[in-house]
């Protein structure tokens, strides 16, 4: 007989212990459910111990009290049913869990083998779920139960967020969305990577809010003074999550100005003047665009792959702008640094980006969704001198918003200050008109003002290596 089967046979017998009518010496009474609802299981103490550790420390505690011969247990938070398979699971080590009923309890199981701290199964239950795409008909109930418990169950959160990130239709668009607690639908709105329009996302909002509240008529247009406070009550915690600044103007005339008066005032205002007067100063702080696991490119966390391609187009001494930027451009971006990772000082700048030829610089103005930035087609190499180039140029344009309207390009006219190659910490490093450290933006020698104001806050920025791709 193998070693194999010998651990079968020893296996098998001490899962004999499991069977009711077999477990005549046990001396652990667990007593699960409560009232009518309550079963009583037999097992035995050195079985538990060897186990589970929750076992063992509640041996040792005042959980598990000793009545006559007997271990008595009881939790009244436990379903008999998921008790049972757990119970097994202990003494056998097998687990059916492709049976229809053991599948509509997952959940508590899940919470049930992590309290009783058996991470085997846990682990199991977690690639069970994953492999065979549970979560497809159980969305809402998944979610909910991994919003509560960040950083538990590592697979589950993984695969919650890249259901997010690349099939958040699963959910949204399932019976289930209505189901989702508060927690749960404020973990997907603040969810950077959420693959929806944010015009989408404002849309299912309203809709889960009127869902929350059956006494709402369907209809929003013969609703009264109370019934818009019920719904702006009900949905005012996810507001200041939702990116209302990266919707179009036309998203915003037609979904968002109808329903303004779910807003808060101060940002109700803002808005009418963010799209009436992009350059107006908001008092409202911007959330950055979300990001998208497909256009995650470069090392950015700022621009994705039509940005840098549009730069692209631009380091070509290309004029055209739209829509040839769907297109890929002929050169790549290595990331030299990021001010939010690196630092903001001059220093790090000159020993991450000096000697690394042509360089690109993106700059995100504080609150605010505007990209400025500059391309210096030679080298930083501190010479205390302004370079001469007649391809440098500068830029802005609005993240999310790619019009022709709203673009500059601005190229070097004064071909003798087109790049500033301080050599001091005078802050001096810049485009002739674009100072990066002196955050300051003067018209001189170059052919378009980039920014109504003469000076800006930085929110973060980054600076690319410009790298001609092989042919």
């Amino acid at each position: 007989m193998s070693c194999q089967n010998l651990s079968d046979a020893l296996i098998r017998d001490i899962g004999n212990l499991y069977t009711y009518d077999k477990a005549d010496d046990y001396n652990v009474k667990i007593q699960i459910g409560e009232d009518l609802k309550m079963e009583t299981f037999k097992a035995h103490s050195v079985i538990l111990r060897a186990r589970s550790t929750y076992f063992r420390d509640a041996f040792s505690s005042s959980l598990i009290k000793k009545v006559g011969d007997f271990y008595v247990f009881k939790r009244s938070d436990m379903t008999p049913f998921v008790f049972e398979i757990i119970l097994k699971y202990i003494y056998t080590g097998t687990i059916a869990l492709d049976a229809v009923n053991v599948k509509n309890n997952f959940i508590e199981l899940l919470s049930v083998a992590d309290e009783m701290k058996l991470y085997e199964l846990v682990e199991h239950l977690q690639q069970y779920i994953i492999d065979n795409e549970w979560f497809i008909q159980n969305g809402a109930k998944l979610i909910n139960f991994i919003s509560h418990r960040k950083g538990v169950f590592s697979k589950l959160e993984d695969l919650c967020n890249n259901i997010m990130s690349q099939r958040p239709n699963l959910l949204i668009s399932s019976n289930e969305f209505w189901g989702l607690d508060d927690e749960a639908l404020l973990s997907i709105i603040k969810f950077d990577y959420l693959e929806m329009k944010e015009i989408e996302i404002w849309e299912n909002l309203i809709k889960w809010g009127i869902a929350k509240n059956p006494a709402l008529k369907s209809d929003m247009t013969t609703w009264s003074i109370n019934e818009y406070d019920t719904l702006k009550e009900t949905i005012s915690p996810f507001i200041q999550y939702i990116r209302f600044f990266q919707m179009t103007p036309q998203e915003y005339y037609c979904k968002v100005r109808p329903l303004s008066k779910l807003l808060p005032k101060e940002l109700e205002e803002d808005l009418l003047s963010h799209y009436i007067v992009p350059e107006y100063k908001l008092a409202t702080k911007i959330l950055p665009p979300r990001k998208s696991q497909n256009d995650k490119i470069f090392g950015s966390l700022i621009l994705t792959r039509k940005y840098f391609n549009l730069i692209s187009y631009w380091i070509e001494n290309r004029q055209e702008v739209l829509p040839n930027i769907l297109k890929n451009g002929h050169y790549e971006f290595n990331l030299l640094l990021r001010g939010s990772r690196d630092g903001f000082g001059v220093e790090i700048f000159k020993s991450k980006c000096n000697n690394k030829g042509p360089t690109i610089v993106i700059i995100k103005l504080k609150d605010s969704n505007k990209i400025i930035g500059g391309y210096n087609p030679i080298n930083w190499s501190e010479t205390g001198n302004y370079l001469n180039s007649d391809k440098s140029f500068i830029y802005s344009f609005y993240l999310n918003t790619l019009d022709l309207s709203t673009i500059v390009l601005s190229r070097v006219v004064v071909h003798n200050y087109a790049v500033c190659d301080s050599n001091l910490n005078n802050h001096g490093f810049g485009y002739g008109d674009l100072f990066i450290f002196r955050k300051s933006c003067k018209l001189a020698h170059y052919s378009a003002k980039i920014l109504d104001s003469d000076h800006f806050e930085t929110d973060d920025y980054e600076v690319f290596q410009v790298i001609k791709k092989e042919n």
